[in-house]
């Protein structure tokens, strides 16, 4: 199943050792998101680092693994979704997601009630998700 990932997600599976983790590196998931990813990932790393209780070493491989676990979709290849994408939702923050998905075909895997707004796009939550994986095996 192809699914977007927005970044309270990544972060979630960085931060705590939960079900949202263990979900995220399920082999029946095909991930994708955004290639600035990476950028946030730089500029979060204290924080999710106090958050999380692991040492730097451990955080990097994390991160690391994280990374490897989804693909990172070219911002460039994103563009010509853009306007679609700032067409059905007010946040700038959410566009390149919207992007990804009508990129890739895939539904949005967060948590982010602004998605809610529009219908073109199927938003899960990690709930909804566990409920959909469930019914396909």
């Amino acid at each position: 199943m192809k699914i977007t990932v927005d970044a309270n997600i990544l972060f979630a599976c960085l931060i705590k050792d939960s079900t949202t983790r263990e979900l995220f590196f399920n082999p029946a998931l095909s991930l994708f998101t955004p290639e600035f990813i990476v950028d946030e990932f730089a500029r979060h790393l204290v924080e999710v680092r106090k958050k999380s209780g692991l040492s730097g070493e451990e955080l990097y491989r994390l991160v690391d693994k994280v990374l490897g676990q989804v693909a990172l979709v070219p911002d460039k290849d994103l563009k010509p979704f853009l306007p679609a994408a700032t067409s059905l939702v007010d946040d700038p923050k959410d566009w390149l997601y919207i992007s990804c998905a009508l990129y890739e075909n895939t539904i949005i895997w967060s948590h982010d009630s602004d998605f809610g707004t529009q219908k073109r796009v199927r938003i899960v939550s990690t709930k909804e998700l566990i409920n959909i994986i469930g019914s396909l095996g």
